[in-house]
């Protein structure tokens, strides 16, 4: 009799060492419920990466059309359309003000009339995306031919 009760105490400690196959499995069901959010999270993450690389290419693109439209010269080409980094630049310029002459240092009219300029411009790229922006620019044009005095 005892041989038997030996045999079923031995049976019901090897029962219940270790984890059923249940027990494991709502581990891993609490495992992966965990790291819902982390995946989440990830894919969040790569999403601001993404729009933050876009407003980098946008800021710079932007930059390189303002140094594009210092040097421009709005009263001679009025319009246009020029491949800048990842875009196209197109532009209309549109006075705002009245042509007036340049004053020399002694207040006399110089040789060249001044008029302020609206440039409405759009940088499009590849992709559809658009960034349409307004800058204000000085254009001119000479009244009379360059005489340099030598000679």
């Amino acid at each position: 009799m005892m041989a038997g009760a030996k045999r079923k105490a031995s049976k019901t400690q090897a029962s219940q060492s270790g984890f059923s196959l249940l027990e494991s499995l709502v581990a891993v069901a609490l495992i992966a419920a965990a790291f819902l959010p982390l995946l989440a999270l990830q894919g969040q993450l790569t999403r601001t990466v993404v729009a933050i690389e876009r407003a980098e290419t946008n800021v710079k693109d932007m930059t390189s059309a303002l140094s594009y439209f210092r040097v421009m010269n709005p009263a001679k080409t009025g319009e246009g359309s020029e491949k800048i980094g990842a875009a196209t630049l197109s532009w209309t310029a549109r006075p705002v003000s009245e042509e007036r002459p340049a004053l020399d240092q002694g207040g006399a009219p110089g040789r060249f009339l001044l008029q302020l300029y609206d440039i409405d411009a759009v940088l499009v790229y590849e992709d559809g995306r658009r960034a349409e922006f307004t800058v204000r620019a000085l254009g001119w044009r000479p009244t009379a031919p360059f005489n340099s005095g030598i000679g």
